[in-house]
């Protein structure tokens, strides 16, 4: 009976009601709303055949409530104090809110979307704890398939069936040289140009877009190191010791203090696609949840009806 209540009342008629007792009658209530006397006059008798009591006396000087609308009035100021509290404790919840993403990503990714996610993310629940491990592309996917991990950053040589992909950016790569390579400030307009100069190689984790881009010039038919983490290999770069391939986000610092310089052309780069994969059938805590969101949200043309995740509560 009282869920019905609830959703049958009107409930503006309980505005209206505190109103004629703050104000202390019906014509002053009418006032203070600028509404017509009898509109808050019927909104009184509304309310009072929905609770089905009489809830004051309406005399010359004013209304005096009875029993019941003293009861009803003492209800509606806890109502109108709970509506007031809610900003503080939604906003209370959220620095409780506590909860854990695990997250795996390919080595250093420079990325403004994902860098602004994460800040705001961490200010609205500074409780939650982000796990990111560094990894090659194709440990995430395995991650994500045994539910080890909730989101994976990371390009995909070939798509699991069972994950979804959504791009979250291109990363460009160009060839760099360090500052005592002949080549140095001095790019090619041919890459195919560089096929006899020695490359740093970054082994199994190179992209095969950049392996085909490789192969297509002749490039990396000789080479005097390799190294599976960028970092390394832009050392070698950086030392003389070759040409690397660099994503372009990740080495302009370098080029910028003068420490690197691309050695090819800006037009026509190898691309790589950057997704945030994730696993629909696995279920997600809220903390990932609300992670997710706020990146979805920033990604271009993502339409958040077309994929859902199992929430566990």
């Amino acid at each position: 009976m009282s869920s019905k209540f609830a959703r049958n009342l009107d409930w503006n008629l309980l505005k209206i009601y505190m109103e004629i007792v703050r104000a202390g009658g019906i014509t002053q209530a009418a006032q203070s709303l600028f509404k017509k006397q009898p509109t808050i006059s019927l909104a009184l008798r509304r309310l009072e055949e929905a609770v089905g009591v009489q809830l004051c006396h309406r005399g010359p000087r004013g209304i005096t409530l009875t029993d019941a609308g003293e009861l009803l009035a003492k209800s509606c100021t806890d109502i109108q104090q709970l509506i007031e509290n809610l900003p503080n404790n939604i906003a209370g919840a959220n620095e409780k809110f506590s909860g854990r993403v695990r997250i795996q990503i390919i080595s250093n990714i420079v990325n403004t979307t994902l860098d602004d996610a994460i800040v705001v993310f961490n200010e609205n629940y500074p409780h939650v704890e982000i796990d990111i491990e560094v990894v090659t592309w194709e440990v995430v996917a395995r991650a994500l398939l045994h539910r080890d991990i909730d989101v994976g950053i990371a390009p995909a040589r070939f798509e699991h069936a069972v994950l979804k992909y959504d791009l979250l950016f291109k990363e460009v790569h160009r060839p760099y040289c360090g500052k005592s390579h002949r080549l140095f400030g001095q790019p090619v307009s041919d890459p195919s140009l560089l096929a006899d100069e020695q490359f740093i190689l970054t082994g199994a984790d190179e992209p095969d877009e950049l392996t085909r881009y490789r192969l297509r010039y002749g490039l990396g038919q000789r080479f005097t190191g390799m190294s599976e983490h960028l970092e390394e290999a832009k050392r070698l770069a950086i030392l003389g010791a070759g040409i690397c391939f660099l994503p372009e986000a990740y080495a302009a610092p370098d080029v910028e203090s003068d420490r690197l310089s691309p050695v090819t052309d800006s037009d026509n780069q190898p691309s790589i696609d950057i997704f945030v994969i994730t696993n629909p059938s696995a279920p997600h805590n809220l903390a990932v949840q609300r992670f997710l969101k706020e990146l979805w949200c920033r990604l271009p043309g993502f339409e958040k009806s077309k994929f859902a995740l199992r929430v566990v509560t």
